[in-house]
């Protein structure tokens, strides 16, 4: 990577049809404070019938930073009105008002959340963004700029849109983001190990479709020098690389080891920020990467706020494609977001978002010690794989094969399990008897179902699969997969649908 620092390449040769038909237009907002609008339709302000929203909001330290220690959850939401009673509440409180006023505390007002605003978002939020991904990503360039958009999933679909003509290619993983797939398959998305261009009928692929932090379904955390080998290649093929990171901030701190009680180290919360893995875009020398942030994680999903960091050509079809075909964000959601984050400023966020990060990382130990209790589980490298338990009623002939296996996850929110449908006794069987794409469509539906009806919902892993069924049997997939959720319910609850799943696991292999 150069040391010296420049502005982004010309990626003008990567746009889309429709993208290289979209411009920024200017609909004349930018006037002088003392003109008067006959322009656009708006409402009247003074016949909003909203006066003031107040938000209660839990300080930045409401959450212990280490993953050991329990919070008060759903019910027990008295623990902390008595928290209250005695002076030490975690809530704080501000207020957006209909005009702010001078020496207002508060910089959103309704006045400009309710209205029609600029497609770019709201002023005080566009700064806020721009100066967290200056201090958290780093990117490698000088003239990166970003934009609010409305939520990841749009982001993504905006982000093909751009990039992308009907019937091309994109690199990805085998399994990857069941939504983002659910959206790229109508472009023919293919994961390309090898490219043959007369095989496939398709020409290179221009551009990689990545998730920079923890994967979603698997779980792993990508190293920084993957990263960096990535990008290498991505620079040398002359690639675009869409860095969609939702759980960025939920790399846990401590790998899982059974019995061994999570030990984090002792740092500063700018520490544990500039610890994380970084994201591609500080490797990014080139303008190559168009990054997708969300609120989603760390706020709330229902706010559909989000943004993006890319070139400012990329950026600027982006914003193109919100003018013509789309919309600005919700200015109610920039506005309670936007407030929220100028009152935590960076140095809270962060400690926000190392609390809850911590959280999450208990959580994951609940799932996993909830196992340890309910199957013989047995380390192999990085994988756990789990047996029947010794006093269980399998049978002598399979109670010495493995059921399933699956790797800790280095953060995030998910367990991906591989269930060892090889070791199934019925699987060779139905595999002669139809195929083997038909037996392990069979069985994965017969262990979905029984799992919902004993009350326990995951999702089936055909669902983050590029590749066709046969495809994968092709390859000598016999396994199918489950992707477990850990990251809402009391402990209760986990531990409850954590132990039913291992009860139907083990039936379903009698």
């Amino acid at each position: 990577m150069s040391e010296k620092r420049s502005n982004a390449v010309d990626l003008s040769h990567h746009l889309s049809d429709i993208a290289k038909t979209l411009e920024p237009r200017s609909f004349g907002l930018d006037t002088d404070p003392g003109s008067i609008n006959l322009d656009g339709g708006a409402p009247d302000i003074e016949y909003f019938p909203i006066e003031s929203l107040q938000v209660q909001y839990l300080k930045p330290d409401a959450f212990p930073i280490s993953p050991t220690d329990v919070l008060p959850h759903g019910s027990s939401f008295f623990g902390w009105i008595a928290n209250m009673l005695t002076g030490k509440t975690p809530i704080a409180q501000f207020v957006v008002p209909r005009r702010l006023k001078a020496g207002d505390e508060s910089v959103f007002e309704l006045k400009t959340a309710l209205s029609y605003s600029g497609f770019e978002g709201l002023a005080p939020l566009q700064k806020t963004i721009r100066e967290w991904v200056t201090r958290v990503h780093k990117p490698a360039y000088n003239d990166y700029k970003t934009l609010i958009d409305l939520g990841a999933t749009c982001a993504w679909n905006s982000a093909l849109t751009i990039l992308l003509n009907p019937g091309e290619a994109f690199l990805t993983d085998r399994y990857a983001y069941n939504t983002a797939l659910a959206q790229g398959i109508t472009r023919d998305a293919r994961v390309l190990a090898t490219w043959d261009e007369k095989a496939r009928g398709l020409k290179r692929p221009r551009v990689i479709y990545t998730q920079g932090g923890v994967h979603n379904p698997a779980g792993i955390l990508i190293s920084a020098q993957r990263k960096r080998d990535i990008y290498d290649v991505a620079v040398r093929y002359d690639l675009v690389v869409i860095e969609d990171d939702p759980y960025y901030f939920q790399q846990a701190s401590t790998p899982y080891i059974h019995g061994v009680a999570p030990a984090p180290k002792q740092q500063t919360d700018d520490e544990w920020l500039d610890g994380l893995v970084p994201s591609f875009l500080q490797f990014d020398y080139q303008g190559r990467v168009l990054r997708l942030d969300t609120f989603s994680k760390s706020l709330g999903p229902g706010g559909r706020v989000g943004y993006y960091t890319g070139s400012p050509l990329l950026i600027s079809k982006l914003l193109g494609l919100h003018q013509a075909y789309l919309t600005f964000p919700s200015g109610l959601s920039q506005a309670i977001f936007g407030e929220l984050l100028h009152r935590y400023k960076q140095e809270g966020f962060t400690r926000w978002l190392r609390g809850i990060t911590a959280q999450y990382e208990l959580r994951r130990n609940w799932a996993i010690d909830t196992l340890y209790q309910c199957l013989d589980i047995r380390v192999q490298n990085r994988a756990l794989v789990a047996y029947a338990p010794t006093k269980g009623a399998m049978s002598e002939k399979f109670a010495h094969q493995s059921l399933l296996s699956f790797i800790p996850p280095d953060g995030g929110m998910f367990i991906w399990f591989a269930i060892h449908l090889h070791n199934h006794p019925r699987y060779q069987q139905l595999s002669h008897q139809t195929s083997p794409t038909e037996a392990k469509n069979a069985l994965s539906l017969e262990l979905f179902t029984n799992l919902i009806n004993a009350g326990v919902v995951m999702r089936r892993g055909e669902l983050f699969a590029v590749e066709t069924d046969e495809e994968r049997a092709s390859r000598g997939e016999d396994d199918i997969f489950l992707r477990a959720a850990f990251s809402s319910g009391t402990k209760e609850q986990l531990e409850k649908g954590f132990k039913i799943f291992a009860a139907q696991v083990v039936k379903f292999f009698q």
